[in-house]
């Protein structure tokens, strides 16, 4: 039975009855013409000519208006491949239609793209080429028992463990210890490090914790597994070549300085050639700091001044002096280190003018200029005693002036030293300077095992006043009473007050009228100073001799003193007050004849004015006792200055009325007084109320890093050192100063382990070269000189290790062979 085909688009049409085509909606009433009925009229001449219209207007009218999808289904038709109806070469793929299970054969190439049926009454001819291969294999794959994958997981933590290995390795070898590891001062690691590699113990023994209050007694256990001692020639060595090949590492601190550093080693040893070839380095790194070449040459100028070789004197001398011209003005330490020793250099070389220039230039009387003092005076001197060197409660007035007297004693110039001392135009500073020059000329004795005598420094009294005289020679004595040399010491401490027996002690000054203050001169104070701390001097001397009641006599004389250079301050506040008087103007009139209003105007204003320059000077004064009676209480004085203090605060006398009591004196009295003295203790904190005001900060630093380093803490000490808003070299001395006494103890372990927890590098350096210095005079020269190869330091620390190494290697040399000569040059390694 044959279906119904559409005229237009030739699809067959499953019902006999449609009208309309179901596919492309055209007419289906020409079908039937098509297949004419039997007994019907023969079709009429035009139907020829209506059959061609009738199967293309419908066609037109369906592709542009019925049907819009035609086209694209016309355009689709076009693009499908032909399937063939039996197989011919090149085409033997068998493809079967899934619309009307007709098979055809095409290329293989048909699979996944459109083919055509090659039945024409097909419904749907154009269908898709399936892969059937694909299809299988995609099924036999789902079909497959799938493999439990591997986990990441395993190999993601053997990577992380692996780049934290080596991020930890790579910072361990490249870090710098800073004082930034300081938060936790007892989990520092090179603290731990410094004291695990460089000290180790005896397996036998107990291990000692530094923390123990008890651990100084442990500690003075001698050692069966001591490193064993080295020469002296071979550490030299080692130290050079280390100093040179640390000086090229890119972690230094500074290249120059470096370079400088093994310059100054060199020369150390006499050998100048080398020195010299270090010195010419310097300029090939940056930045350029030119002046550094000072620093060796000089140690050079000193070898050419004990050879007495002319020529290359001169040189080294003209080189010195064209180099000062390049000095930075402001410089800082830099500058501070360098001119006590170019100006030692230049007296010995006699250039004392220049030398005097120097000074006079670069001088300064702050922490900075202290410190460095210190430094130049111990590295040049090898004598790095600063527990007895530094006094945190007193500066030097001139420190440079000081360190160059000391400078020139220490280079075999005691004579220069005691002219360049005298030269000094303040009368202060040259005292000072002088006392400097015969306290080093007393140790000089005692060190030599000779008695002290009163003659080996009489040609300083030309140089000084009756009162620096005085000064000097009481604190001689008790230089001598430290060195446990008491009976010279009364000797010393009897021509100290002969030079004061026919000097009257200064009267306290007076307030009197409105016209006696408008004609007053206050006297100049440096004098009364100078002779108030020659009284204290004397004081001090014989309480530490057990003389109380001549202690009390001249600690009286030296408040008496005090008092003389300005009014107290009860007594020109209760002048203020006066001035402030409704009836002031009258009174000031009357006092000063003053017979107009504008000169009546400019004598108030004077007045006051006046008022205003004694207040200062009275808060100088009040300052002054403070300082004083505060020595004297750290002198076994403690009781006789309480009685000094609350004594002052009940008088009546306005003049004689000073507050002692509401600054910081009582305090350092309780620290000061005999823990015996309990009585004492307690009769200050009734008098008080309990309410006594507190410690300066330094006081205070001071008191806590001592009690710390004394208990065995020193990391902490350091630790407390770090966190102080104090000045930064004022915590220079004071770490310099419990340093020297770790070493002066023979706590060579714990000195490094302070050194290592101090924040500030460059005073780590210092500290380093202290320990390196003073270890080789204490025969430690093994155990140093495997700690700065082991310890994680810096390598410009390592460095100033090396460099006091050397120096006080050279310094044992000198003392055991006096007069020795330069040693031989030493390898070059450039």
């Amino acid at each position: 039975m044959d279906l119904p085909t559409c005229p237009a688009c030739g699809a067959s049409v499953l019902d006999e009855d449609a009208t309309e085509c179901p596919f492309c909606g055209a007419s289906m009433s020409a079908s039937s013409s098509r297949k004419p009925a039997a007994g019907k009229n023969p079709p009429s001449k035009d139907a020829p000519e209506q059959k061609p219209q009738l199967t293309k207007r419908p066609k037109r009218e369906t592709v542009s208006d019925d049907d819009p999808f035609e086209l694209e289904r016309q355009k689709q038709s076009g693009k499908a491949i032909p399937l063939l109806r039996k197989p011919v070469k090149g085409k033997m793929f068998r493809v079967v239609c899934p619309m009307c299970d007709t098979p055809g054969f095409s290329s293989s190439k048909v699979v996944g793209k459109e083919v055509k049926c090659r039945n024409p009454e097909c419904l749907a001819p154009i269908f898709l080429v399936p892969d059937t291969e694909a299809k299988e294999q995609k099924k036999a794959e789902q079909d497959k028992p799938q493999e439990k994958r591997k986990s990441k997981l395993p190999l993601i933590i053997v990577l992380v463990v692996v780049i934290a290995g080596l991020g930890g390795g790579y910072y361990k070898l490249t870090r710098v210890p800073d004082g930034s590891d300081l938060a936790k001062p007892f989990d520092l690691p090179a603290i731990s490090d410094a004291s695990k590699t460089g000290f180790q113990r005896d397996q036998d023994q107990p291990k000692v914790n530094p923390l123990d209050k008890n651990s100084q007694e442990s500690q003075k256990t001698p050692s069966k597994n001591k490193v064993s001692p080295l020469s002296t020639d071979t550490v030299q060595k080692e130290a050079l070549e280390a100093i040179v090949e640390l000086s090229r590492s890119r972690e230094n601190r500074s290249k120059p300085f470096s370079r400088r550093l093994a310059a100054e080693a060199y020369a150390m040893t006499g050998d100048i050639e080398s020195s010299r070839e270090q010195i010419d380095r310097i300029d090939a790194v940056s930045p350029p700091l030119p002046f550094y070449k000072l620093f060796p040459l000089i140690k050079i100028g000193w070898i050419q001044l004990k050879q007495k070789s002319g020529p290359e004197l001169k040189e080294t001398l003209d080189q010195t002096i064209q180099l000062s011209k390049q000095i930075p003005e402001f410089g800082g330490r830099d500058s501070l280190d360098l001119i006590a020793r170019l100006a030692a250099f230049w007296v010995a070389a006699g250039k004392e003018n220049l030398a005097v220039d120097l000074i006079n230039k670069y001088q300064a009387e702050n922490n900075l200029a202290q410190l460095s003092a210190s430094l130049q005076i111990a590295h040049e001197t090898t004598q790095y005693d600063f527990e007895s060197m530094i006094d945190l409660h007193h500066r030097w007035d001139s420190p440079q002036w000081v360190a160059t007297t000391l400078l020139l004693i220490a280079h075999g110039y005691p004579e220069e030293a005691l002219n360049w001392a005298a030269s000094a135009s303040d009368s202060m500073e040259r005292t000072e300077a002088v006392t400097q020059w015969s306290l080093a000329e007393i140790e000089q004795s005692v060190r030599q095992k000779q008695k002290p005598e009163i003659t080996s420094i009489q040609t300083a009294e030309k140089k000084l006043s009756p009162t620096g005289n005085a000064l000097m020679y009481a604190r001689c004595a008790r230089k001598l009473i430290s060195l446990k040399q008491s009976e010279t010491a009364r000797s010393f401490l009897t021509k100290a007050i002969s030079f004061l027996s026919d000097k009257p002690v200064p009267n306290p000054i007076t307030l009197g009228n409105i016209k006696a203050i408008s004609e007053m001169t206050l006297p100049v104070a440096a004098p009364l100073e100078l002779l108030a701390q020659a009284y204290l001097q004397i004081a001090c001397a014989e309480s530490e001799l057990g003389e109380s009641a001549e202690a009390v006599k001249f600690l009286n004389n030296t408040v008496q003193t005090i008092r003389a250079i300005a009014p107290s301050m009860a007594e020109v506040q209760a002048k203020n007050n006066e001035a402030s008087n409704f009836n002031f103007q009258e009174q000031i009139k009357e006092a000063l004849n003053l017979d107009s209003s504008d000169r009546l105007r400019r004598g108030i204003t004077n007045y006051k004015k006046q008022l205003r320059n004694l207040k200062a000077a009275a808060e100088n004064r009040e300052a002054l006792l403070v300082k004083l009676l505060s020595q004297a209480a750290r002198s076994q004085l403690a009781a006789q200055v309480w009685k000094i203090a609350s004594k002052s605060q009940q008088a009546t006398n306005e003049n004689l009325k000073d507050s002692l009591l509401k600054t910081s004196l009582p305090a350092v009295i309780l620290e000061s007084v005999d823990q015996k003295n309990n009585d004492l203790k307690t009769q200050i904190k009734a008098t008080l109320n309990q309410s006594i005001p507190g410690l300066s900060k330094e006081d205070s630093l001071i008191q806590q890093t001592t009690l710390l380093v004394k208990n065995g803490k020193p990391e902490q000490a350091a630790y407390e050192i770090n966190q102080s808003d104090l000045k930064k070299a004022w915590k220079g001395r004071l770490s310099l100063k419990l340093l020297s006494t770790l070493l002066n103890q023979s706590k060579l372990d714990q000195a490094i382990q302070f050194t290592t927890a101090i924040k500030d590098p460059v005073l780590r350096e210092d500290m380093l070269t202290t320990i390196g210095a003073v270890s080789a005079l204490q025969g430690e020269i093994a155990t140093v000189n495997k700690l700065l190869k082991s310890a994680p330091y810096t390598p410009t620390e390592r460095i100033s290790g090396y460099l006091g190494l050397i120096s006080g290697i050279q310094a044992a040399e000198k003392i055991e062979q006096p007069g020795t000569t330069p040693s031989k040059e030493q390898p070059k390694n450039l």
